[in-house]
């Protein structure tokens, strides 16, 4: 059996395919079911509304996600199974199976509970103003920019450790704590600073330290306001997302692209160079 057919038949045979496959479906008929509930309340709700709860919600399955990934890539934290694995394939085919599997494998199932919710929401909701495809194909672009650096700071955290509570522990500090920290100092320096009543979309035009976050590379994750743009938003040239108004700019989180850009090989290298380093 080659390691591809093993990774994934590990991958069903255990909760943890089959969970993270639940997770987005019943995001997708989650966020259809709210929909309703909000359309006979205000009897205004599009498909883009939809979208907009579907991908709110999947960061369950996103963090779900993480902690499968990192877990199989912490194999070295079982002694017998690094032991199996290193004696008969290389380390470059060990890593390159595990990651060409989940990170297509997320996707895949991240779209599928997308446009699950989109076929259903055009289905029953009001879609006098449909979607845009130019900035659907955009906001898809920079999905998959994000998606790979999750990848390359997976491969990166879970090389730190053998353990995999640790390396995924240290995962979710990188991608959650530096955010919340950073949202704690913008709150206190804008107490300081007598600006706290300030509206929440326009905190990284005047904090210091907003501006300084806009260059970590997780901040890209709010151009998927970008999958959900509509014609109507186009015309008044604003989108809201997270129930925040904000410019329609294609070049929204720009300096987040950029760090990510910079970031995706530099953490790939980091991590290959630590396992490959790493005795049995």
């Amino acid at each position: 059996m080659t390691l591809w057919k093993m990774e994934l038949y590990h991958l069903f045979r255990s909760w943890r395919g089959w969970t993270l496959f639940g997770v987005f479906i019943l995001t997708s008929i989650l966020s259809i079911v709210i929909g309703i509930f909000i359309e006979r309340a205000s009897d205004n709700f599009s498909p883009g509304g939809a979208l907009d709860i579907y991908m709110i919600a999947s960061i369950v399955g996103v963090l779900l996600f993480i902690g499968i990934v990192v877990s199989s890539l912490a194999f070295d934290g079982n002694k017998e199974s690094s032991l199996f694995l290193r004696t008969r394939f290389s380390m470059k085919k060990i890593l390159l199976a595990k990651l060409l599997i989940y990170f297509p494998l997320s996707e895949i199932l991240f779209f599928l509970g997308f446009f699950l919710t989109l076929i259903v929401g055009l289905l029953i909701f009001d879609s006098s103003d449909p979607l845009s495809l130019n900035w659907l194909l955009w906001g898809t672009f920079l999905h998959l920019i994000t998606s790979l650096f999750y990848v390359a700071l997976m491969l990166f955290t879970s090389s730190i450790f053998r353990g995999s509570i640790a390396s995924v522990l240290l995962t979710l500090g990188v991608l959650i704590g530096v955010p919340l920290i950073g949202g704690t100092l913008a709150t206190v320096e804008l107490l300081m600073r007598g600006l706290i009543q300030t509206p929440l979309a326009e905190w990284e035009t005047i904090s210091y330290v907003a501006r300084l976050l806009l260059w970590w590379p997780t901040a890209l994750s709010d151009t998927q306001a970008f999958l959900s743009v509509t014609q109507s938003e186009i015309r008044t040239g604003t989108m809201v997302f997270f129930g925040q108004s904000f410019e329609l700019d294609a070049h929204f989180r720009g300096k987040a692209l950029i760090s990510s850009l910079i970031a995706i090989p530099a953490l790939a290298l980091l991590g290959w160079r630590r396992y490959s380093n790493r005795e049995i």
